[in-house]
């Protein structure tokens, strides 16, 4: 294997190394991946609450004013996905707080090889600098990039178990890719330390597993425990078995989530134009499954169950989080050469997960106004 193809970030060494075949999957354009609603659920378990409409109006406010933004303002819905059966915005009816975000720790976690020695690999660099310089505390923990879900929920335990430096600090978590994995585990595994948390947010998390991680795992246990270890930890070893479809689904099955938690969820899919050139042959792999997919998450595999989802993103797995244009420039290339505003997409999150959790905060929660909240069944049948 070459120092080069060692190098990629996320999956794609390992899926490159396994010499998958480009095939012949057809790329479908815009209107055909929007033309179906989400997918169905799983059986026994809960749908999401559909806010996507009321996400979009704030998404696209804080585009315009943004001074990072580098997509022309009227552009904003295209870089959001609208599908037949979004609900109507609420935008009317709800209004929350504009300083929510101080009060809070927002604690990032990284993705598979998110602990490797590169540049960029830090989901949502410059916006956690912003927020940082502008008084909010943004932790960053940076799990075994090549290890199990159980180990990193321990180094979670660990980041999360330092003493807070204010009382009252409440907890909202977020999770890239692989990260949501770990959270969710570090949640069953440590009650006590979970009850700190008021949010997850899964941007972009195989909540239900990956089905690239089947051939990944195994060409994986063949690696040497020293492989790369100039770039990344080997760690336990464990990252791809952690990611096998069925070990998520009964994992899932088997350990509820904590329910003074509210969880959100992100997910992407996109089209040949603005999918990296690294993501290519991943993509028509997942396209078997599912075309909606992200080039390392199918759309079916990406809603953490009771969740409100607030956005699926145009756009592929690597842009939707990290910035590796300057780092991989031929492998993260798209046609369309468009850089997606993750930094305003994640402060936008940032606002509405915390605003909401203020009205939660001083409104209880009744029957009547969940009903105000819409589900929508989400995930695919087993």
């Amino acid at each position: 294997m070459t120092l080069r193809a060692a190098r990629l970030p996320s999956l794609a060494w390992l899926l490159l190394a396994l010499a998958l075949t480009s095939g012949c999957a057809h790329f479908p354009e815009a209107g055909e991946l929007q033309a179906g609603p989400l997918p169905q659920p799983r059986p026994s378990f809960a749908p999401v609450r559909d806010e996507r409409a009321d996400f979009r109006a704030t998404f696209c406010a804080r585009l315009d004013v943004s001074p990072s933004n580098t997509v022309a303002p009227q552009d904003c819905d295209a870089l959001l996905w609208r599908l037949p059966d979004e609900s109507p915005s609420r935008s009317d009816e709800i209004a929350f707080p504009a300083t929510a975000l101080p009060s809070f720790r927002i604690v990032v976690v990284t993705g598979a090889l998110g602990d490797c020695r590169w540049k960029d690999m830090l989901p949502f660099g410059q916006a956690i600098d912003r927020l940082v310089a502008n008084g909010v505390r943004v932790d960053a923990v940076v799990v075994g990039g090549r290890s199990s879900a159980e180990h990193n929920a321990r180094q979670i335990a660990e980041a999360l178990g330092r003493p807070h430096p204010a009382t009252g600090e409440r907890v909202v978590m977020v999770g890239y890719s692989k990260g949501t994995v770990d959270i969710l585990e570090f949640l069953v595994m440590y009650p006590d330390l979970a009850q700190d948390v008021a949010a997850v947010v899964s941007f972009g998390g195989p909540v239900f597993g990956s089905p690239l991680a089947v051939d990944a795992e195994r060409f994986y246990q063949h690696l040497p425990a020293n492989a790369f270890s100039e770039f990344c930890e080997p760690g336990d070893g464990g990252v791809f078995t952690s990611l096998l479809p069925d070990v998520r689904q009964q994992w899932m099955a088997e350990h509820p989530l904590p329910q003074h938690v509210r969880y959100f969820s992100v997910a992407a899919f996109t089209t040949r134009d603005h999918l990296s050139r690294g993501l290519r042959n991943s993509w028509r792999e997942l396209a078997e499954v599912d075309e909606r997919n992200d080039g390392q998450v199918a759309l079916q595999d990406a809603f953490i169950p009771g969740s409100t989802l607030l956005a699926l993103v145009n756009s592929d797995h690597w842009d939707l989080a990290i910035a590796l244009d300057a780092q991989v420039p031929y492998l993260s290339s798209r046609p369309s050469g468009r850089h997606f505003p993750r930094d305003v997409l994640f402060e936008s999150v940032l606002a509405y997960v915390t605003g909401a959790l203020a009205v939660d905060s001083n409104t209880a929660r009744t029957p009547a106004n969940d009903s105000a909240a819409r589900s929508l069944a989400t995930g695919a049948p087993n």
